[in-house]
């Protein structure tokens, strides 16, 4: 690896990870709550499995472009489908969680207006 631009891709992603880990603990904690809403606290679960996604996405692509961009191009496991299925796993539950409160709402929505 060498240049500025492969140190911004890679802070990018680590940066990322960063974020979306001190995220998904604010809102696991937020979570464990009892004083709040069973509303809040599922919304609150679907923002802590989103951001636990970036996190792990992150951590992974920053580690796919690290290892391929110092060589280590021999078998790159990280292409394999196991841990491609397994980083991509909780962005695609999170944002899959996400959705089905949206439609839950606008279902929600459409009952009220007959």
């Amino acid at each position: 690896m060498d240049g500025l631009g492969d140190a911004l891709a890679v802070a990018q992603d680590l940066t990322t990870a960063l974020c979306g880990g001190f995220n998904a603990l604010y809102f696991l904690l937020y979570l464990l709550r009892r004083q709040e809403t069973l509303r809040r606290r599922v919304g609150a679960a679907a923002l802590a499995l989103v951001n636990a996604g970036a996190l792990v996405e992150s951590l992974y692509l920053s580690t796919l472009y690290t290892t391929y961009h110092l060589g280590w191009r021999g078998e790159m496991p990280f292409l394999s489908p196991f841990p491609w299925l397994l980083a991509r796993s909780l962005p695609f539950l999170g944002t899959l969680f996400v959705s089905l409160l949206v439609l839950r709402a606008l279902n929600h929505r459409s009952e009220r207006k007959e």
